[in-house]
């Protein structure tokens, strides 16, 4: 019995990560094209919607009001443009607001924001004290009157028609939530250490909301109905993902717009992107517990996609580690060259992409497939470190600063 429930644990943990970044992808895009498939026979004999996003016109909407919110913490480099981008805009500029809070900054953010005093597009909040990011958008919301609620950050630029290819989603009236595409920049080495896995995610995201299962949003580029707005706990960290999820729970769809896009430079190092998705990571365990309604009270699709896209990924360096201690005691215990071969294969695999993170790390170039690998062992190393300490308490919902 436990030499069964040890292979079980051995293969199964490998198998699931595997499914998670391999074969996810394949059964997600198979499973998007038959529904595509479905919805164009759907329109040949019943004249049905052919498109998912058939809410499009090509007459000029009445566009809605719309409040831009952002909370900026030591923003300095970024706040002025930004605000500057946003009042160029292609919007009517008597529909569009925008809420800028400084939470607490201790550079020049709060005085660089007072230049717009005097510009009835922009509400410039200095805020004094820091309480953190999820307070502060707390406080900017409940200000607040426009029915459009879109969230950005400060160091994000959006394409000048950005803004009306989001709301024009909304035409559709059980549409709740809509998350544009970020592009990311390459730094000023032109090693973007995560393109590919960025690609790669933006394939799932437009397959799954092919499927109706679109799972959060983008922080640098979202929208949601202000009706649907449900404040956020003080230390949430992961507010992006629970705005939206908070929307697809409550029983509203969230759409995925790219031709609505916004964009973003990259951290120079990927000991940078480590530290982010360290954070990140936190607040993905915190999310996890916090919110079971995230799996529960969606849709089956989006309780798949949260499972084989998120769950999984998240859990992954526990699986891996639990499949290599099961790999290697049943080499101890049954004296099996099978698996001592398949516990050193799943060991050397870990210790060589440990190897390309350090080498990467240190600006050392590497082919696109090592630097992948390498990637992904430190997203996984970010994940292990931040489930240990959601664990052990040491969270919290201040900021975090990297160059991204």
């Amino acid at each position: 019995m436990l030499h069964t429930l040890l292979a079980v644990v051995a293969i199964g943990g490998v198998v699931a990560v595997l499914y998670s970044y391999a074969l996810y992808p394949v059964v997600l895009f198979v499973v998007g094209s038959v529904a595509q498939g479905l919805r164009d026979v759907g329109f040949v004999f019943r004249k049905r919607d052919r498109r998912i996003d058939a809410g499009h016109t090509e007459a000029e909407p009445d566009w809605p009001p719309v409040a831009v919110v952002i909370s900026a913490y030591n923003e300095e480099t970024h706040i002025v443009s930004r605000i500057e981008n946003l009042l160029a805009l292609d919007y009517p500029a008597d529909k569009l607001r925008a809420y800028i809070g400084s939470d607490g900054s201790r550079d020049r953010t709060a005085e660089l924001m007072a230049q717009f005093k005097d510009e009835p597009r922009v509400v410039a909040l200095p805020f004094e004290v820091n309480r953190g990011k999820a307070s502060v958008l707390n406080d900017l919301v409940s200000r607040t009157v426009e029915p459009i609620v879109v969230f950005s950050d400060a160091n994000t630029y959006f394409e000048r028609s950005a803004l009306k290819r989001l709301v024009a989603r909304f035409q559709d009236p059980k549409v709740g939530g809509v998350t544009g595409e970020l592009r990311l920049l390459g730094n000023a080495s032109g090693d973007n250490q995560d393109s590919l896995y960025w690609r790669i995610e933006q394939f799932l995201k437009f397959f799954e909301a092919r499927i109706g299962a679109l799972l959060g949003a983008n922080g640098a580029i979202y929208a949601i109905r202000r009706t649907l707005w449900q404040p956020l706990r003080p230390d949430t960290i992961c507010d992006d993902f629970c705005v939206a999820m908070n929307v697809s729970a409550a029983g509203h769809r969230l759409v995925y717009e790219p031709k609505a896009w916004a964009e973003e430079d990259t951290p120079e190092q990927i000991g940078e992107e480590v530290k982010r998705r360290i954070r990140i990571g936190i607040g993905n365990f915190q999310a996890l517990a916090r919110h079971p309604q995230y799996l529960t009270r969606t849709s089956l699709a989006t309780a798949f996609a949260y499972v084989s896209h998120k769950v999984l990924r998240w859990t992954a360096p526990h699986l891996l580690l639990l499949a290599l201690a099961a790999s290697v005691v049943l080499a101890v215990q049954q004296q099996s060259a099978g698996w001592a071969v398949y516990a050193l294969a799943q060991a050397t695999s870990y210790v060589l992409a440990w190897a390309g993170w350090r080498l990467t790390s240190r600006g050392v170039k590497l082919p696109t497939l090592v630097k992948l690998a390498a990637f992904l062992f430190a997203l996984n190393w970010a994940f292990l470190v931040a489930s240990w300490r959601f664990s052990t308490g040491r969270a919290s919902g201040s900021w975090g600063r990297t160059s991204r």
